[in-house]
């Protein structure tokens, strides 16, 4: 897919976001911190992430990085990726994006921004999601419970009206392969109504995958080998 986005133009595009003021200073002052993005990397398995941390000592700054120099700079966090695709059919062949940019290391504190300043979310959700169509991976995993939220497999409908939409995919479980494929998109969805172009993508959600059991991984990349062998699912199990 070619939607007309680039590194160069998410550089500018995260500028203008995050030039957003909050009123609430525990907000604004995570915000005047800058933003981190990876560059944008065309592969067939997606990771995503949450947001960046800022750990003690960081350089309050803007910028994007490379992530297959990430892995050998940081391999707490990201050589995860690659290894948990290792003797699949998608092995080698892997991007990672976080949904959003601002730097926190407490990842609670979205909650605050949820609160207070979601239209600061709801910016970087919209940047996030043409990244991800540009990318057009085969298979998407969401590595971590917190961003599962925002593709909406979590939302629900009360009197006031459905609450937890964001992205707001509406998903069908594939019972042969343990996964969730994007069926459709509630009507509430941050996105523009002709926005569908991830509507039959295979999605795993799963948790944070530092933190995951050798025996949890095991599974899941067994999960993984399935699912690569069958590299139509996501043109047919939707529907």
């Amino acid at each position: 897919m070619d939607n007309g986005i680039n590194d160069k133009i998410v550089f500018q595009e995260l500028n203008k976001i995050f030039s957003y003021q909050s009123s609430i200073e525990r907000n604004d002052k995570i915000i005047k911190r800058g933003f981190v993005c990876s560059q944008i990397k065309k592969e067939k398995v997606l990771f995503v992430g949450i947001n960046p941390s800022f750990p003690s000592g960081s350089k309050i700054e803007s910028f994007q990085y490379n992530i297959d120099k990430a892995v050998y700079e940081y391999p707490h966090h990201y050589s995860k990726f690659p290894d948990l695709i290792k003797e699949t059919d998608f092995s080698e062949s892997w991007s990672y994006i976080d949904l959003f940019q601002f730097r926190e290391t407490d990842q609670k504190k979205v909650g605050n921004f949820i609160k207070s300043d979601p239209q600061f979310l709801v910016s970087q959700l919209r940047l996030t999601h043409k990244i991800i169509c540009e990318i057009n991976p085969e298979l998407i995993i969401v590595c971590n419970s917190g961003a599962s939220d925002f593709f909406g497999i979590n939302k629900w409908e009360n009197k006031k009206g459905w609450q937890n939409v964001w992205f707001g995919y509406d998903f069908e479980f594939n019972e042969n392969f343990g996964i969730d494929i994007i069926k459709s998109k509630n009507e509430n969805s941050i996105l523009d109504s002709e926005d569908n172009f991830l509507i039959g993508k295979p999605i795993l959600f799963t948790s944070t995958l530092t933190y995951m059991a050798k025996f949890d991984k095991r599974r899941l990349n067994w999960q993984i080998k399935m699912i690569a062998k069958n590299r139509e699912l996501n043109k047919h199990c939707a529907m």
